[in-house]
């Protein structure tokens, strides 16, 4: 979805190719660090360029998911960077026409269900998570796009459903909830309002996790989302020992 999301000018992001009026090859970048590389592997120099790029750590924002358009470039790839990224596995759902179970959640009295609006944005991205900075040029740019949900006990941010990524007719939540609230079914709730109104919008509702997150997979299952399949990717991020975290928490090693 980040690869509409960047064509259609939506989210942050360029295009590259070998060949501005005949590409054969190119790779497709969103700021938010997830990179798609396609065409074919018949131009060595591209082939160069790109390995070049991908090892450079100054071209990247922390991190990257490489997604492929084919198991040839997948094969290419994972030799030439070896030494730089890890394999792994992203599982895929999409939305069911009409699938959208009712939950039954008690909610404390002082939670509030409260449309994402500049404010709370802002506050998000300063306190939960500064990589929207990545994908969002603004809150401004945000509500002009996209939209979101949360929950809120006074001024604190409990959970929150929100778009991740948009782009040709699909949209992709971005779920979070604090550690003190969890296991309480907040999530589940939010993503129903969040799917409902997708949906009421033309929008497609489309989920993406590690395959070995399993509370993801559950919940995605739970909200009626029809599983699509698996798909491979290489991950690179800066940090070493996040790395290991992330291997060792989903089943890797």
């Amino acid at each position: 979805m980040f690869v509409y999301s960047v064509i259609e000018q939506l989210q942050p992001g360029g295009i590259y190719v070998n060949d501005r009026q005949a590409p054969t090859a190119g790779l497709v970048v969103s700021r938010g660090g997830k990179y798609y590389v396609f065409g074919t592997l018949a131009d060595q120099n591209f082939n160069k360029s790109l390995v070049e790029f991908l090892i450079d750590e100054r071209n990247h924002c922390q991190f990257y998911d490489l997604y492929a358009s084919s198991s040839t470039w997948m094969t290419y790839l994972s030799a030439a960077l070896k030494e730089h990224v890890v394999p792994l596995s992203r599982t895929h759902y999409t939305y069911v026409e009409g699938a959208i179970p009712n939950a039954s959640v008690d909610l404390e009295d002082d939670l509030s269900l409260t449309d994402i609006d500049s404010y709370i944005y802002n506050k998000y991205q300063q306190e939960v998570d500064a990589s929207y900075k990545q994908l969002w040029n603004s809150a401004e740019d945000y509500l002009h796009t996209a939209f979101g949900y949360c929950f809120m006990a006074n001024d604190q941010i409990v959970s929150t459903c929100h778009t991740f990524y948009i782009g040709g007719g699909y949209i992709e939540p971005d779920i979070r909830t604090h550690s003190d609230y969890r296991q309480r079914g907040y999530a589940l709730r939010l993503c129903q309002h969040f799917i409902k109104r997708s949906v009421e919008r033309g929008l497609i509702p489309y989920w993406d996790c590690d395959a070995g997150n399993q509370a993801s997979n559950a919940l995605a299952l739970r909200l009626g989302l029809s599983r699509v399949g698996d798909v491979p990717i290489l991950w690179w991020h800066e940090d070493k020992e996040i790395i290991q975290r992330y291997l060792i928490k989903y089943g890797y090693i």
